[in-house]
């Protein structure tokens, strides 16, 4: 499970999907990644490099802060195409 949490990512554009099992995967695991910072590090490293470093640079505070930058991102990416 943890090998799991260390390297999920996203598959194709389903974002929806990568975020639910994170989360899932973030409750599980709370005594490996206690921290914050960790978590979003965790979090933004499974994201499609076309957005990662938006969302890198964005520098949000907590998870749910990433997550909704991140939807946004790839609202606006989804769009373009």
């Amino acid at each position: 499970m943890e090998e799991e949490f260390y390297n999920l990512d996203v598959k194709g554009n389903d974002l929806k999907t990568y975020v639910k099992r994170f989360q899932e995967l973030a409750v599980l695991c709370l005594n490996m990644v206690r921290n914050t910072e960790k978590l979003m590090e965790v979090f933004i490293g499974g994201l499609p490099r076309s957005i990662e470093g938006n969302v890198t640079a964005s520098k949000p505070q907590t998870l749910e802060e990433a997550i909704t930058i991140t939807q946004r991102l790839t609202e606006q990416v989804t769009d373009i195409h």
